[in-house]
């Protein structure tokens, strides 16, 4: 049965490419055989220019918008594990029915290498920052980070921690369970910083 399917494909192809090139032909050449002069496309000369608009100064002046809240506290070197003074600051938490999406910066005096990793969660890998929570101050509810597996391997819907963290800051975004609908505010909780309370908005 396939067979004749198959054949009965290249049977309509080749009518279908005989078509074609009939058509071709007749549309090439006029009624006494001389080929049809074809028209020259042209391009409107204001089209191009119309089509393009210079967005840098936009782009340049653009600002990344500003903190919400700010915490100190400190990250530890990964080897010494000597406390480097730094600063969180949190950008925003911006709620909708599937996810609650935090940023956040972090910056130090000093820079020292692989001072993120303080930020980890002991029961998570050591490459992102899950120890960072959010908690509902009503309902006294904490949560995790957005977590995925594959392959007997666990991902976080986040950003990884940085691996370097100094004067200029180093901004992070994470993805968390969706928040109660009636929740207006939420404490954000930095492993060796204050915890501090920032507005949702929603999305």
């Amino acid at each position: 049965m396939n067979r004749l399917r198959a054949a009965g494909s290249r049977t309509v192809v080749g009518s279908i490419a005989l078509v074609g090139v009939v058509a071709l032909s007749v549309a090439g050449c006029s009624g006494d055989g001389k080929p049809t002069p074809k028209a020259s496309a042209s391009a409107s000369p204001g089209a191009s220019s119309a089509a393009l608009k210079d967005e840098s100064a936009a782009v340049l002046g653009w600002t990344p918008p500003a903190a919400v809240a700010k915490t100190v506290g400190h990250l530890e070197e990964i080897v010494t594990r000597v406390p480097v003074p730094a600063t969180a600051e949190i950008i925003s938490v911006r709620a909708s029915n599937a996810s609650t999406v935090l940023t956040w910066q972090v910056s130090s005096a000093k820079d020292i290498p692989f001072q993120g990793q303080s930020l980890e969660a002991p029961e998570y890998p050591a490459t992102w920052p899950g120890g960072v929570r959010l908690v509902d101050p009503v309902g006294k509810k904490s949560y995790a980070v957005y977590t995925m597996e594959e392959t007997y391997k666990l991902y976080c819907v986040c950003s990884r921690y940085p691996s370097h963290v100094g004067p200029d800051p180093v901004r992070m975004t994470a993805a968390y369970p969706p928040l109660p609908a009636s929740a207006t505010s939420v404490s954000v909780r930095i492993p060796n910083f204050a915890p501090v309370t920032v507005p949702v908005t929603r999305y």
